[in-house]
């Protein structure tokens, strides 16, 4: 768990970058404002890196168990700000290819977000499968 959290943690950060990163590689979109680009990757990549970060310095030391409760929450709340990432890229890519929205700064911006949804819901599920003994649960 410690590693898929660290994982987490890793595309939170790197799901900020996008906005000041793609003029910087030639991948950037026209039009977008600062404060939609805080609001659609840095609160929510702010909110994966430290949820998920903390988490993981957490669950090593032996302070929250892989089954508890606040883990489950937390991961809940980085799914939460995968799904608000993800969600608020369909119209970028729905505009994609346009002369504003080249491909590539579209996949660039739009890239992470599905990847910390999905890695978020798989160890929100996992966390929620496991017994109180801390072992996953076996089909019967």
């Amino acid at each position: 768990m410690v590693p898929a959290l660290g994982l987490l943690a890793i595309l939170g950060g790197l799901s900020m970058t996008p906005p000041y990163l793609g003029g910087a590689v030639g991948l950037e979109l026209e039009g977008i404002s600062s404060t939609v680009e805080i609001v659609d990757h840095v609160v929510p990549g702010l909110l994966v890196f430290a949820t998920a970060g903390v988490s993981s310095l957490l669950v090593r030391a032996g302070r929250v168990r892989q089954n508890s409760l606040v883990l489950a929450i937390a991961l809940a709340l980085c799914l939460l700000a995968g799904v608000w990432e993800t969600t608020s890229h369909i119209p970028l890519a729905l505009e994609g290819g346009r002369p504003e929205s080249p491909w590539g700064a579209v996949i660039l911006h739009s890239l992470l977000s599905p990847l910390i949804a999905g890695v978020s819901l798989w160890l929100l599920l996992r966390a929620l499968a496991m017994e109180p003994s801390g072992e996953q649960r076996t089909a019967r």
